[in-house]
């Protein structure tokens, strides 16, 4: 009798053991992928941050070369309107004019 029962328990011995063995696996299994998730994680929020920084920084220049366009275009409209009534020779036809000598 106690033959039978050696065996009985050795076999319930043996599926404790793989059950456990099981529920360590899948532990380790979720603990390495819940750390591969926080990595992968942190490297899209790390790429996602210098972006976001990159596109403010462009955002940025593009405004404050808006900002440099519209006062250059104040300032040749304000050449513009000191220049009305003022007649605008082609260089061509500026080199064969001959200035007065007595002026």
């Amino acid at each position: 009798m106690e033959g039978k029962y050696k065996g009985k328990m050795k076999k319930r011995i043996k599926e404790k053991h793989k059950h456990h063995e099981e529920v360590i696996r899948k532990q380790i299994e979720e603990e390495i992928f819940q750390e591969k998730n926080v990595f992968f994680e942190n490297k899209l929020k790390e790429a996602t941050e210098k972006y976001v920084n990159r596109i403010d920084y462009l955002v940025g220049a593009n405004n404050e070369a808006f900002d440099m366009l519209r006062k250059c275009e104040a300032e040749l409209e304000q050449i513009n309107k000191a220049m009305d009534g003022c007649v605008s020779i082609p260089n061509s036809s500026a080199d064969v004019i001959v200035l007065e000598e007595n002026f």
